[in-house]
């Protein structure tokens, strides 16, 4: 009983007794388990224990470095658990954040490798980083940089004094931070190697400090000589990483053993016990909280007896936050300065940014940046605000470093149904005034051969246009064969398209999202086909020449987040097409009709699409599908001709590679429905059901003419499920579809990458 009468007196009588001691924070690294450092911080305030000084590594750099410009642990939360959050560490973009004037058209390439000519011996240029920085660097500058002015870019004038540090592998040393630009500060604090990009600061190259030191018990001892250390170690939950497995290489080098002991009566050490966690698993925000906060309530007591001293209330400590944050300059932009590019490049990225007035808000820089980050012309943005005191005004530098200029591209795609795609091609960019694009590709295997040469010139200003180019070279070739599972019987083609085209586009974005474009497109196509599907190897093939020249206009909108495997976004698409054609037919022998012919023509187009994903809960979302086509257009010589010259409806990549008769007409309407699965950000399962619906059918007569069939008489189907894998080598699908019209309605198939062709003379 007296023990206990002891111990309550000691700590009560003990705070009144020392002088006050200061108290050190120190916070490890541990990648999203470093999140667990919150709790211990809404533990320590909740329970009126000072926090003087404080120090991390890493996630304990991010952690440490909100509390010391004013954060809350709620509001640190609040930051992680934001959508905002999710997209800074995925690299992926939102919807609106998409600028679709500098997207090319898709190509089926996965793998893109830049080349530097420069030096006498080339050399390969790879990617610096798994997840793209931009957003997350725009976003450290955005919540950093006013507190960082605030505290006259000397981290002893914080909230909380505060250092952190880095690893210099440029001199193969660790420094340490405790001036200068805080946001520079903790992205170089928290840079894991191949995670995310290093930055360069006053010519270094620096990475994760945990690299070197994932403890700064010794630099907080240095440098701020508190009387107690509380020690947060969060670096716990790693297995020894597999040979094969390079990302868990990578966290546990990262994530080294450090020396975390604290010598005794000097402080305590708060060691969280995880389970295996990734070092992403920023999911578990609340468990990892809560574990931090159960730690530290377990040694409270404890903690209490070493510091001696009760910190200010709730109250004051809300007061003290204000008054550090009313000293915050409002986030006003005068200047944007560059480095990194010459003369002609620097102008052609100050026009792209499209400063109207004197000065920028933080919404209309971000909108500029977000231009600049889209532009396939430069491959790498740094961020940094820097404020003047003398006129309270930051000045954006931007470090810009272009794309290399010449680029391989590489892609394939390949399925169980004995259909295989080979892509290769190059790329050549260059910035001066404008921005320059120069390609190239060719693409065989069994269904398509392709070859593009194109080119395009973008010029920046306040309405930015572009001027782009097309020769397309393409061959589909259809067979009658029945796809089954893991082989395509090779039967003869009855159908081979062969077209050669060119197109000109001019285009100028009406939103972030929108383009508007117009331009002519010239063709010359040759249809190779048989009357019939029973012909034999001595019959000789009707051929059609058709000959096409039109001028269209168009307004696009798209922000869907995949080229051919969408779960987010939209896209809408109406164009009208004018054009004039002409066609040549000469008949074979499987032909019913007594004599050559030839035919001139113009026809009309106008045509609406639209598709896109509604979030319903969770990992549900909904999809939907449909377009709308009006063509008038005369019957051409013969239903062959007639039909491979209709549009088509292809909602997905399992028709895009079948000549589907019943799913072509001059005028139709499709639509579907697809409920979408997202097991993760890569992994989903998707149902689709599509509707095709003609205004009349395209039908043939006995002599193989062309007729039009009764309005409304019709209605095709098409069914599919599919459970898709977007890995970093590409995508993979499982597919099993039904197509209701076909001969052959059943299709299933296991398939690898992108399935995409060049355009068409008249393809909207």
């Amino acid at each position: 009983m007296f023990k206990k009468w002891l111990f309550f007196c000691l700590i009560v009588l003990y705070p009144a007794a020392g002088k006050g001691q200061s108290v050190g924070l120190v916070l490890s690294g541990g990648g999203s388990k470093g999140l667990a450092h919150i709790g211990v911080i809404k533990a320590l305030e909740e329970n009126r224990i000072p926090i003087d000084y404080i120090g991390g590594t890493s996630m304990g750099a991010i952690v440490g470095s909100l509390y010391a410009m004013g954060l809350t642990a709620d509001e640190m939360i609040a930051i992680v658990e934001s959508e905002d959050f999710k997209y800074w560490m995925s690299g992926e973009l939102k919807e609106t954040d998409r600028y679709f004037f500098n997207t090319e058209l898709p190509g089926p390439d996965l793998i893109r490798i830049g080349l530097d000519l420069k030096d006498t011996v080339p050399k390969t240029i790879l990617p610096l980083s798994l997840i793209p920085n931009y957003l997350m660097d725009f976003a450290f500058m955005e919540i950093f940089s006013q507190a960082s002015a605030a505290a006259g870019y000397d981290f002893d004038s914080l909230f909380v004094p505060f250092l952190c540090n880095a690893a210099d592998i440029s001199n193969n040393k660790e420094i340490v931070f405790r001036k200068g630009d805080l946001t520079q500060a903790v992205r170089a604090s928290m840079t894991v190697p191949l995670y995310f990009r290093p930055i360069v600061v006053n010519g270094s190259i620096l990475y994760d400090g945990g690299i070197y030191n994932n403890f700064p018990l010794n630099h907080v001892e240095a440098v701020f000589k508190p009387d107690v250390i509380i020690g947060s170690k969060a670096a716990q939950g790693n297995l020894p990483p597999d040979e094969f497995d390079i990302l868990k290489q990578i966290e546990n080098i990262v994530m080294r053993p450090s020396e975390y002991a604290i010598e005794p009566g000097k402080g305590i050490l708060l060691d969280m016990k995880f389970q295996t966690q990734s070092l992403l698993a920023f999911e578990k925000l609340d468990e990892f909280v809560e574990l931090g906060y159960q730690t530290t309530m377990l040694k409270m007591d404890s903690i209490r007896m070493l510091t001696g001293r009760v910190a200010e209330d709730s109250a004051a400590l809300s007061e003290r936050r204000i008054a550090f944050r009313k000293k915050w300059p409002e986030f006003v932009f005068k200047d944007v300065q560059l480095s990194g590019l010459n003369k002609k490049q620097e102008y052609y990225v100050h026009e792209s940014i499209q400063k109207t007035h004197e000065t920028m808000g933080i919404a209309d820089m971000k909108r500029a940046y977000l231009k600049l980050a889209n532009d396939k012309s430069l491959v790498y943005l740094y961020p940094q605000a820097i404020f003047d005191r003398e006129d309270s005004l930051f000045t954006m530098k931007l470090r810009v470093i272009p794309e290399t200029p010449l680029e391989a591209r590489f892609g394939l795609h390949i399925s169980t149904t004995g259909m295989a795609q080979t892509y290769l091609g190059f790329s050549y960019r260059e910035i001066q005034e404008i921005s320059t694009h120069l390609k190239g590709s060719i693409q065989f295997g069994r269904l398509y051969d392709g070859a593009n040469l194109g080119f395009r010139f973008s010029y920046p200003s306040n309405t930015p246009v572009y001027f782009q180019g097309n020769f397309n070279f393409n061959r589909f070739n259809y067979s009658t064969s029945n796809p089954n599972f893991f082989f395509e019987d090779l039967e003869p083609f009855y159908i081979i398209e062969n077209e050669i085209n060119f197109r000109f586009d001019v285009g100028t974005p009406l939103s972030m999202n929108s383009v508007l474009k117009g331009g002519v497109g010239i063709g010359r196509n040759q249809e190779v086909y048989y009357m019939t599907q029973n012909f034999s190897s001595g019959d000789t093939s009707d051929v059609s020449l058709v000959n096409l020249v039109s001028l269209y206009g168009k307004v696009e909108r798209n922000s869907l987040n995949n080229k051919q495997f969408s779960t987010k976004g939209n896209l809408m698409k109406l164009a009208l097409r004018l054009g004039y054609g002409t066609e040549s037919y000469s008949r074979g022998s499987t032909s019913s009709l007594v004599a050559d012919q030839n035919m001139n023509y113009f026809w009309l187009s106008a045509r609406y699409e639209n598709s896109g994903y509604v979030p319903v809960k969770g990992s549900f979302s909904l999809g939907y599908y449909y377009l709308i086509q009006a063509t008038v257009k005369p019957l051409l010589t013969n239903y062959y001709s007639t039909i491979i010259e209709a549009p088509a409806f292809q909602p997905n990549m399992v028709t895009k590679s079948l000549f589907m008769e019943a799913y072509r007409a001059y005028q139709f309407i499709g639509a579907g429905l697809m409920p979408v699965y997202s097991f993760s950000r890569n992994v989903h399962a998707k149902l689709e059901a599509y509707a095709f619906i003609p205004v009349q059918q395209i039908v043939h007569d006995e002599l193989n003419q062309a007729t039009l069939g009764n309005y409304f008489r019709k209605v095709n189907t098409i069914f599919n499920a599919s459970l898709n894998f977007i890995t970093v080598a590409g995508p993979v699908g499982i597919h099993a579809g039904y197509l209701s019209a076909q001969d052959h309605p059943w299709v299933f198939q296991i398939s690898f990458g992108y399935l995409l062709f060049n355009q068409k003379s008249d393809e909207d």
